[in-house]
């Protein structure tokens, strides 16, 4: 009876493993990304130079109504479902980035390269502002579970990069990426935290991504 129990419990498992892995296929595999080379670090963090980049930004919205639900993603995905002065469809991509421009509660989605080479269309709403970010060189690690883990995740990258004795740019604060949807199971869930680095002065070896 042991056995059997154990059986059915291992094949719901795989079953779950099996659906979480489809759907990070279906989802974070098709959408573009922003570009950047990258060298791994010793100390468990990658040094990445993202080339420049044109994002579309929304922050969260002050309101008296603790109930009210937060709007900023259906901003962003409204523009990108023409919305916009070109009443123009653009095709969504990964990641969704916290604080980009080290503005707390700033959510933002990078426009597609060839989008943003054309010319991004401007925002119906005063609530969107369309940016171009020059090229940035960030230390960047993965985190696993919930944007709960953020702030110890934050902690734990500064370390990492004070440890390796590179240079924190001033007045700079973590940066938060988010590849997969709420729907996919937490432990398979791509959740990253970046800081602004001073690029290093030596020469690194880097992978185009």
């Amino acid at each position: 009876m042991n056995k059997k129990i154990n059986l059915c419990i291992l094949s719901i498992m795989l079953a779950g493993s099996a659906l979480g892995f489809a759907g990070i296929k279906l989802t974070r595999g098709g959408y573009e990304s922003p570009e950047y080379t990258s060298k791994k670090h010793a100390n468990g963090f990658e040094v990445r130079s993202y080339s420049s980049m044109t994002i579309v930004s929304t922050r969260k919205e002050v309101s008296q109504n603790k109930n009210e639900r937060d709007s900023r993603f259906m901003r962003l995905f409204k523009y990108i479902d023409k919305s916009n002065a070109k009443s123009k469809k653009i095709a969504m991509t990964t990641p969704v980035f916290m604080g980009m421009e080290g503005k707390e509660g700033e959510m933002s989605f990078v426009i597609p390269k060839k989008v943003a080479s054309e010319g991004a269309p401007a925002p119906d709403s005063d609530s969107l502002q369309v940016k171009e970010m020059k090229p940035v060189t960030f230390a960047a690690m993965r985190f696993r579970g919930k944007p709960s883990k953020e702030s110890s995740a934050a902690i734990e990258l500064i370390k990492k990069v004070k440890s390796a004795g590179l240079e924190i740019e001033k007045n700079t604060k973590p940066i938060f990426a988010y590849y997969d949807p709420p729907w996919i199971p937490v432990f398979f869930r791509k959740n990253e935290v970046l800081i602004k680095i001073v690029a290093p002065k030596k020469n690194i070896k880097t992978n185009k991504k």
